[in-house]
């Protein structure tokens, strides 16, 4: 048994803002098949994705990467990355970094392995529970977050969190991301604190939605003890 929440208008839903003079066509694509409003913009508004372009052409189908650093926080960029998976027919690869300051022998490495481990097992659950024909590969580095979203990077889109607000920091992952990663960027804001973001709990164009992480709400009700 599935565990369900209240549904959000799509219409809730923050907007996709890309850098430069024109969407280009997945973009328009993307956004045309699941409902959701793009505009070209220098300022962003508060709670908007930004893509970031790059000059290579965009493979098709494509492989979309997103970095996670933990749930729920980044509920709204496994949303986002995955929205943009289904509507443009593409695989999604979730990776977690484990920082190399942690030795071989060193204290607490164990459990910063196993905390990764959780998240993309936790992030993994709710993708399959929102039930959509997705490839989904999980990759769990050790290297710091940063260096996960370099030149050396294999995907076609990374989606990485980011600022509420444009005045907000911006971060090293996504400075880094945007900088440096070789395919365009969707920086994605997480929420703020005391704000629930209406990506982590909406109703799809054409797809089921994605519940809110365990904090919110099970994904699956235990079996009654008798």
């Amino acid at each position: 048994m599935t565990a369900t929440a209240p549904r959000q208008p799509i219409e809730s839903r923050p907007g996709l803002v890309v850098e430069g003079d024109a969407p280009p066509e997945w973009v328009l694509r993307w956004c045309g098949r699941s409902g959701r409003t793009v505009h070209t913009s220098t300022a962003p508004g508060a709670g908007d994705s930004v893509i970031v372009l790059r000059e290579t052409a965009f493979a098709e189908p494509p492989r979309i990467a997103v970095a996670l650093r933990r749930l729920p926080d980044d509920a709204a960029v496994l949303a986002d990355a995955f929205d943009a998976a289904v509507h443009l027919d593409g695989s999604l690869t979730l990776i977690h970094g484990v920082p190399l300051s942690f030795g071989e022998r060193s204290v607490g490495l164990s459990d910063a392995l196993l905390r990764g481990e959780e998240v993309l097992l936790e992030a993994r659950a709710l993708l399959e529970t929102a039930g959509a024909d997705v490839a989904v590969g999980t990759r769990l580095v050790r290297a710091w977050p940063h260096e996960l979203v370099g030149e050396q990077l294999d995907a076609d889109l990374l989606a990485v969190g980011g600022p509420h607000a444009a005045v907000d920091d911006v971060g090293l992952v996504a400075a880094t991301a945007v900088r440096h990663a070789p395919c365009p960027v969707l920086v994605v804001a997480r929420p703020t604190a005391g704000r629930e973001d209406p990506r982590s709990n909406v109703a799809w164009a054409r797809e089921p939605w994605i519940p809110p992480p365990r904090a919110s709400v099970e994904l699956t009700a235990r079996p009654a003890r008798g």
